[in-house]
C-alpha cells in the first residue's frame, strides 16, 4: 500500500485529502507545517509527498528539495518556482478529490 505523505497548514484540506486518498487505498501521514513534513520525510517510507508548498508558516519549499526522488504533487494557489522540475504534478486549489487521487495514481506509475 503506497505512503502518501500530505503537507498542509489548512485542517480542512488537511482531512479531506486523506479521505479521499484512504478510500482509494493509501496509507496517508500528514503534517501541518515543513518541519514535521520534513521529519516524516527523515523517517522514511514515503512514496510520495502531496503538499501546498506556500504555507504561512514553516513553508513548504525546504520539503521540496529534501524529497529528493520522492515525486511531489503540489496543490496550491501560487505558481511562482513550481516550474523547477522538482514537482511531478501541479493542481489548483481547491482540488477534487477525484483530481487529487488521479494525480497520485499518475505519479506512482512506473
Amino acid at each position: 500500500m503506497p505512503r502518501i505523505l500530505v503537507v498542509d497548514d489548512q485542517p480542512d484540506s488537511l482531512l479531506a485529502a486523506r479521505a479521499a486518498l484512504v478510500g482509494a487505498g493509501h496509507d496517508c501521514v500528514l503534517a501541518a507545517d515543513g518541519e514535521r513534513a520534513l521529519e516524516l520525510l527523515a523517517a522514511g517510507g514515503v512514496d510520495v509527498v502531496v503538499i501546498d508548498p506556500a504555507m504561512p508558516l514553516h513553508d513548504g519549499w525546504p520539503v521540496l528539495a529534501a524529497a529528493g526522488s520522492t515525486p511531489v504533487v503540489a496543490v496550491t494557489g501560487a505558481g511562482a518556482g513550481l516550474g523547477d522540475g522538482r514537482v511531478a504534478a501541479r493542481l489548483p486549489k481547491p482540488v477534487s478529490p477525484a483530481r487529487l487521487v488521479a494525480a497520485v495514481a499518475d505519479v506512482l506509475r512506473p
